[in-house]
């Protein structure tokens, strides 16, 4: 029995066409890759977008922080506890710290008194040189 031209075409189809459709589908490269590809190159794309504008805050802060010293000041007298001259400086423990118990006098502080502070009242006289 010969094959007829419509089981040839079918043969065709099926050994040919079929396995090179395949390939194009889930083969390397193919629409199922290209489709990957298509989603990764759109995170990246949000990424760079992202990035670029995280990159123009910094540069602006960059601007700020070398332009105006007032940006800077404040942040930098609150980490190293400094202060500008003639300037009194209370620091508070931060809300359920503890605050450190005060020593009793004559122990570890010494009561002092500026030299030209009167006397204090009972206080015993100075030594006389």
């Amino acid at each position: 029995m010969t094959p007829s031209k419509a089981q040839l075409g079918w043969s065709l189809i099926v050994l040919v066409w079929l396995p090179m459709v395949a390939v194009l589908i889930w083969g390397r490269g193919g629409i199922l890759d290209l489709i990957e590809l298509k989603k990764q190159v759109q995170g990246l794309e949000s990424e760079v977008k992202a990035l670029q504008q995280e990159n123009g805050a910094l540069k602006a802060d960059v601007n700020r922080l070398q332009t105006d010293p007032s940006s800077y000041e404040a942040p930098a007298r609150e980490r190293f506890f400094l202060k500008k001259p003639g300037e009194a400086v209370l620091y508070l423990p931060q809300p359920g710290q503890k605050a450190p118990a005060p020593s009793p006098k004559g122990q570890d502080q010494k009561e002092t008194q500026h030299p030209t502070a009167p006397p204090a009242p009972n206080a015993p006289p100075p030594a006389q040189p």
